[in-house]
């Protein structure tokens, strides 16, 4: 290698993991630089919107226990640094069938897990939670240690540290390439080339640009839908007497927040994510059909709430070809991913952060088997670490 390098590592990306990632390095004391096209926290990817959902009892399955435990210290280690709120353990809603698979998954999940929850029946549904218009046999579970996490202020506070800590965030830097070389990664923008011992792309949708060509098929931009609603008795939608909740009723998927300022209630969902060729482009205006298919499930299951939205917006996220994380070493063993979240990373990101940080750190294989980036390309041989 010809010249110094300009860090241990670099993070392609300071949005959710990214600016986690970069935190948890500099708590270890790393030198790391962070490449972001906008700034941490911008609006034109999968940060923006307000809040996001955390839960413990997780339907995707009890493999991820350990990491949203986890993850739920991190949210508190990262309030306390900061100062700044961004966990609500408000509680949270499933609902449902309960001979339907989402509910099945979910009770079996929390019970592998060790999660406790609570089942509500409809009259005890009605009784506590009269904001949803339960059919016909639905139940609701409740999780207590669930709620919302004010995603952009996650992301700003998390970046802010990092470069409290001695990190380098470099904004509005578009990155052209990343490149593998003989002991050290070069990282090109332009004209202006970096050189870091190791480089993780946490790119969201742009992710696949950085990254050998037999990982991109399996992996997809999609455009999910975001809107909120204005309620009829606003107090009845405080994070004090409305959870955060996720639905499967007769057909329709719905998921949704307490209001945090007073007047919207996040809602969405009921119109499923489609896939984008170029995530620079999606249309953040929603159609018609768009909005009356939010609006008709709003009408259908949350009456308390005016079903013409007051505000609507769109972003983008990467999916994997099973929904399942990307994560560890896609090259020689210097460059990692951190990426393909399918709508569901940000609960997780600290947790999963400090696993990534570790690995870099301590030169181990990928920190979870079941995310490695080799479930979906295996026949690629991809070091693990040694020699560095």
């Amino acid at each position: 290698m010809t010249g110094a390098l300009d860090a241990e590592i670099g993070v392609i990306g300071v949005g959710t993991v990214g600016a986690m990632l970069m935190w948890q390095l500099a708590r270890r004391g790393v030198p790391a630089i962070g490449f972001e096209r906008y700034a941490p926290g911008h609006d034109r990817a999968a940060v923006g919107g307000e809040t996001r959902l955390f839960r413990v009892a997780y339907a995707e399955g009890a493999q991820y226990g350990d990491l949203l435990r986890r993850a739920f210290r991190q949210w508190r280690e990262l309030e306390s640094a900061a100062g700044v709120p961004l966990l609500n353990t408000c509680g949270g809603l499933a609902i449902g069938d309960p001979g339907h698979a989402y509910i099945r998954g979910l009770l079996a999940s929390a019970e592998a897990s060790g999660t406790p929850v609570e089942v509500l029946d409809g009259r005890a549904m009605r009784d506590r939670y009269p904001q949803h218009h339960l059919l016909e046999g639905e139940v609701g579970v409740l999780d207590p240690q669930a709620g919302f996490l004010r995603c952009e202020a996650a992301v700003v506070t998390a970046a802010a540290l990092a470069e409290r800590g001695g990190a380098t965030v470099l904004r509005h830097t578009e990155i052209d390439s990343v490149t593998e070389r003989d002991g050290h990664v070069e990282i090109r923008a332009g004209e202006t080339v970096w050189r870091v011992r190791e480089a993780v792309v946490c790119a969201g949708s742009w992710t696949g640009r950085f990254l050998p060509d037999d990982w991109r098929p399996h992996l997809q931009p999609r455009r999910l839908l975001l809107s909120w609603f204005a309620a009829r008795r606003p107090e009845e939608y405080t994070p004090e007497r409305f959870p955060i909740f996720i639905r499967e009723s007769g057909g329709v998927h719905l998921y949704g927040t307490p209001s945090v300022d007073g007047v919207g209630v996040k809602v969405a969902g009921a119109v499923p994510s489609m896939p984008v060729p170029e995530p620079d482009a999606i249309e953040r205006r929603h159609g018609a059909a768009e909005t009356a298919g939010i609006s008709q499930a709003v009408a259908a299951l949350l009456p308390g709430l005016h079903p013409d939205p007051i505000r609507e917006d769109a972003f983008t996220d990467l999916y994997t070809s099973d929904e399942v994380p990307f994560v560890g070493r896609v090259g020689r063993g210097r460059l990692s991913v951190a990426s393909g979240f399918s709508g569901r990373g940000f609960k997780y990101a600290p947790a999963l952060a400090a696993d990534v940080a570790d690995m870099l750190v301590k030169g181990t294989g990928a920190p979870w088997d079941f995310m490695a980036p080799q479930r979906l390309v295996p026949d690629i041989p991809t070091a693990s670490g040694e020699g560095r």
